[in-house]
């Protein structure tokens, strides 16, 4: 800590203001999450189950598709802050919307919460750590994407944490975790729009070519990006519906579950924030990027297979190797995976993320939820050793990708 204050007092003052803010909109935004997902999954388990919770994954997904499109549409016309303003506003607005739909008792507004949830936190994570990557010259950015990152992790373990207290409270319970969330939403949407005065070279409103168009020129190498990022979601998928399979038939009180779910997430960003200040550092001043990338595929690997071991209790086993693979994506494989969009050119960069980070993400999720969800699956889902095949065929294929993508990297000379 005491380093990442000397370090942060050692900018230039503008550049000190501008990181303010973005490690403030970062903390809110991941503060913001585990009160949107605890309260809004201890709902919809009111009236499905975790074998429905594929099918609800598939329509969030869906929708976030259709914002995706409208938001690379919106960005070259009106800007990186108006398009996170207009996101931050209408999530708020359509989660009052759909929560009052519910409470009227349309159980279907359920798959609506979980799809705006779903969509948001995508959105509003990718500008601002898009604004970051493109605001900071690389070497900078290698050192403050730790930091930025940690900050968000401290973030979602205190609104883990807020949510299990106040879970727990009768004159809150779900429903107040739930209004809590809509009031940090919009904080993290007032803070992200201060910065809108900065000006990021190639970030500017562009009506003649949008982020997506820009990424021409590196096709190959953002699709082997996409590729990797798709193979990541299908394990850690595999991994969060087996949890949730366990969960739904072992904890069964509706205030319970968010309770329970608050200190579970706050679990995984706690990891997070250690993965980001203990062993990130150690390993971005002594490794290469490539190390660091084709090591979390291994990781991985050694989960399934005590997995497959059965060590421990199946609720424990499920949620440990979900909580270990989670908080490694948000940090280790997140922060390596920020570091190989540096080399290209600014909006290029919010090209890729488009791609990558927001469609190619959620899509990959989409697919492998909407197999899970098939009838004819749906019925081998208890059947474990099933799942944790996929995920070892997945992995195999992901570090071959892998090794493609660092033979691109060199091709094109990039540094990373």
């Amino acid at each position: 800590m005491k380093k990442i204050k000397e370090f942060y007092l050692s900018l230039s003052p503008d550049v000190k203001k501008t990181s303010l803010l973005i490690f403030l909109t970062y903390f809110f935004v991941l503060f913001s999450y585990p009160l949107v997902r605890s309260s809004i999954g201890a709902l919809f388990y009111e009236n499905y189950t975790g074998s429905d919770y594929p099918l609800a994954t598939f329509i969030g997904v869906i929708g976030l598709m259709v914002l995706i499109s409208i938001n690379n549409k919106l960005q070259p016309k009106y800007g990186a802050h108006k398009v996170y303003l207009l996101t931050g506003l209408l999530t708020v607005a359509s989660l009052i919307l759909a929560f009052y739909s519910y409470k009227q008792g349309i159980k279907e507004m359920a798959f609506a919460l979980f799809a705006i949830k779903e969509g948001y936190i995508v959105i509003l994570v990718h500008a601002c750590l898009a604004f970051a990557n493109s605001f900071y010259d690389i070497d900078l950015f290698k050192k403050i994407i730790g930091p930025i990152g940690a900050f968000g992790s401290i973030g979602g373990i205190l609104g883990g944490q807020l949510t299990s207290y106040l879970a727990a409270q009768t004159s809150f319970g779900t429903e107040g975790v739930f209004y809590i969330s809509l009031i940090s939403i919009l904080l993290t949407v007032f803070i992200f729009y201060q910065t809108r005065h900065v000006k990021v070279k190639g970030l500017e409103p562009n009506k003649s070519i949008t982020p997506i168009h820009a990424i021409r020129g590196v096709r190959k190498y953002v699709f082997l990006i996409a590729c990797v990022v798709t193979l990541s979601q299908f394990v850690i998928f595999i991994a969060d519906l087996q949890f949730n399979l366990i969960f739904e038939k072992t904890i069964t009180l509706k205030n319970e579950r968010t309770q329970y779910l608050g200190n579970f997430y706050s679990i995984i960003n706690g990891l997070s924030l250690f993965l980001q200040f203990v062993i990130l550092p150690v390993l971005l001043s002594r490794f290469k990027n490539k190390t660091i990338f084709l090591a979390i595929p291994f990781l991985y690997l050694c989960l399934i297979i005590i997995g497959m071991g059965g060590v421990a209790s199946p609720m424990i086993l499920a949620a440990s190797i979900f909580i270990i693979m989670k908080g490694t994506d948000y940090s280790l494989f997140a922060v390596a995976k920020e570091v190989m969009y540096h080399p290209l050119l600014s909006l290029q960069k919010y090209g890729a993320k488009y791609l990558t980070d927001m469609f190619v993400y959620r899509a990959a999720k989409a697919l492998i939820a909407f197999v899970m969800a098939q009838a004819i699956i749906k019925e081998y889902l208890e059947q474990v050793y099933i799942l944790e095949i996929l995920q070892f065929f997945f992995l195999i294929l992901w570090i071959f990708l892998a090794i493609k993508l660092f033979k691109e990297q060199k091709r094109l000379n990039f540094r990373s």
